[in-house]
């Protein structure tokens, strides 16, 4: 299995993961700002057929897809250095729908899924947990959306969660998930909901994992691929 997640990543982080597969340190120079330079769910647009890909990442990650045997497809928007050029892969595939704002969606991302649940908010993946029937949100206006389409969301708070350069980063982007396993860069206890994300994530049957004893750090999502 290859793992994918910004090299900025604690390092304690990184050697747990090295258990659970290949990790691949995900990095990029010149493309977007630096605080997200290295988040997998910049470039990277995950559905249950593989990926979307966007068109100008780095070769060195394209040629390691391609030898595991991963498919993928390019996207036609390229990431740029502000919004929305740096959002147009940060979308969520879910069970109800993809999620994101579907005015700059990349075209083959809505190709995806015969249901697009619009919000106002792009950068989606960043700040969404899907965990069976439930949907964590660390965004009011993603919320909002979700239960107008009467979908069971739960809002926290973002406090404590690392960003270098931003007040705080996003849940969504402090985690990845594989099979019913949810792994945290760091500890959920130091959230003020702690409780709750627990409660649900126990429900709705899946274990968290937490990769290391400290702040939650915003990695841009850990994206695990499985292999092919």
């Amino acid at each position: 299995m290859l793992i994918l997640i910004d090299e900025k990543a604690p390092r304690e982080a990184k050697a747990r993961l090295q258990k659970e597969g290949e990790v691949i340190e995900f990095s990029t120079s010149g493309i977007c700002y630096e605080a997200i330079s290295g988040h997998p769910d910049i470039f990277f647009f995950q559905h249950p057929g593989g990926l979307i890909v966007a068109p100008n990442t780095p070769e060195e990650y394209i040629k390691i897809l391609r030898e595991r045997g991963v498919p993928f497809v390019f996207g036609e928007a390229a990431v740029g250095q502000k919004y929305p050029q740096t959002a147009h892969y940060n979308a969520l595939y879910t069970r109800s729908g993809i999620l994101h704002n579907s005015t700059i969606t990349d075209n083959l991302v809505k190709q995806c899924h015969d249901r697009q649940i619009h919000c106002r908010q792009a950068y989606v993946r960043c700040n969404v947990i899907e965990t069976g029937e439930w949907l964590i949100t660390s965004d009011k206006g993603i919320e909002r959306t979700l239960l107008n389409a009467s979908l069971n969301v739960l809002y926290v708070c973002t406090q404590n969660i690392v960003l270098q350069g931003f007040k705080n980063g996003f849940l969504g982007g402090s985690c990845g998930m594989e099979q019913k396993k949810i792994y945290f860069c760091g500890s959920i206890g130091n959230l003020p909901q702690s409780d709750e994300i627990k409660s649900i994530i126990s429900r709705e049957g899946c274990e968290i994992i937490e990769l290391y004893n400290g702040p939650l750090h915003d990695v841009g999502s850990i994206l695990f691929i499985p292999p092919w």
